[in-house]
């Protein structure tokens, strides 16, 4: 399977024991900023110039922080006294570990193609199980977050040519761009999961942007993580312009498959909730009873969608919602053609419904685990 939970609700005790950093100052202050909160993007991306998010609230944030905990023996120790399924977390957390740094983004993309993006996201790292979720957001509001991108200024520089492509797609490859990036169709070797596909660099930056990133990410980003290459601005423009004038092709992705037939056994409470709605579902629709009031963004609104009141972490809650979940695990198969891709596919346009299919910005469910939940609610959802 390619996704893990989103988010654990860790016990304000153990917060105590080990500490919570402290929220973080926003160093850019106003409009966009407030959007990009109000937008919950900083639940999901580190970004110093937005307000750190609560531990209880931040998918990345606590992902991190359950990574770090089993990295020290004397917080482990801890934690498996404070919570005895605190192995299956550790086996669990595989998601949000790798995400994109938001200050970088907003530094270097443009902001016509972020808000296009932000309308309609595709998968634009092939070999990262997450992507990013499809937002409920207004024009008014989508114009507001583009107008953050943009910010970092650089020099001109000579406009694409074909004469350069050549050697920039020798240098592509001698210099290693290819042991990180994928490019459409034309390299698919690459496995770094935060590396973006490169098919989509003449959409995302400007031909001087990318120049400039190419010779030195973090004069246009401090906090970015691609390495300085060493090129001269010679062989920068070269490669720049391998990437923006060479065809990257790329498959088109598999038709969605149908939902498989339930499962021909006895399927309890237990089993399901365990491998499906405890490990995924209920991060989102949470009980509040059971969260200290929390509800979760799939139950309470969230990432621009209204409430829906679906509560999916107690027996009781998914049996009252037991029927629309088949049709939302169908359109998540139905996204995964432009959401979820793999190296060397490119994404498709799909007809977006009114609400996203679930899990939200993570691969469909698999066959095995879809199922099992088919069965279990077949067989008349038993305890």
């Amino acid at each position: 399977m390619r996704w893990a939970p989103p988010l654990l609700l860790p016990a304000l005790a153990f917060l105590a024991v080990l500490g919570d950093a402290p929220p973080a100052q926003s160093t850019a202050p106003g409009a966009p900023v407030e959007a990009l909160v109000a937008a919950q993007c900083h639940l999901c991306h580190r970004a110093a110039s937005l307000p750190k998010a609560g531990l209880t609230e931040s998918c990345e944030g606590c992902h991190a922080w359950i990574r770090e905990t089993s990295a020290s023996p004397a917080a482990r120790a801890q934690a498996l006294t404070l919570f005895p399924l605190w192995p299956r977390y550790e086996e669990n957390v595989q998601s949000y570990l790798q995400v994109p740094d938001l200050d970088a983004a907003m530094a270097r993309l443009k902001p016509d193609w972020a808000r296009r993006y932000l309308a309609n996201p595709h998968d634009l790292r092939p070999n990262l199980p997450e992507t990013m979720p499809r937002l409920g957001l207004s024009a008014e509001e989508l114009d507001t977050l583009a107008s953050a991108f943009g910010r970092a200024s650089v020099p001109a520089r000579p406009s694409p040519e074909p004469a350069r492509v050549a050697e920039g797609g020798a240098l592509f490859v001698g210099r290693g761009c290819t042991a990180c990036h994928t490019f459409g169709g034309q390299h698919t070797a690459a496995a770094l999961p935060a590396a973006p596909d490169l098919a989509f660099a003449r959409e995302r930056l400007s031909p001087d942007m990318a120049v400039a990133w190419i010779l030195d990410p973090k004069s246009v980003a401090p906090t970015a993580t691609m390495p300085t290459m060493g090129l001269s601005e010679a062989e920068a423009l070269a490669v720049r312009d391998y990437l923006w004038l060479t065809e990257p092709g790329g498959a088109a992705p598999p038709d969605p498959l149908p939902l498989p037939p339930p499962l021909d056994r006895p399927v309890s409470w237990a089993e399901v909730q365990s491998e499906v709605f405890g490990k995924i579902c209920a991060h989102c629709h949470m009980n509040p009873a059971l969260n200290e009031g929390r509800a979760g963004p799939g139950n309470d609104g969230g990432f621009g969608w209204a409430a829906t009141g679906i509560e999916l972490e107690t027996r009781e809650g998914v049996m009252a919602a037991a029927e629309l979940i088949p049709a939302a695990l169908l359109r998540r198969r139905d996204e995964a053609r432009r959401d979820v891709l793999h190296p060397g596919e490119r994404p498709l346009h799909v007809v977006r419904p009114d609400l996203p299919g679930m899990p939200l910005g993570l691969p469909p469910i698999d066959d095995e685990d879809t199922a099992l939940v088919l069965a279990w609610i077949a067989q008349g959802m038993p305890e």
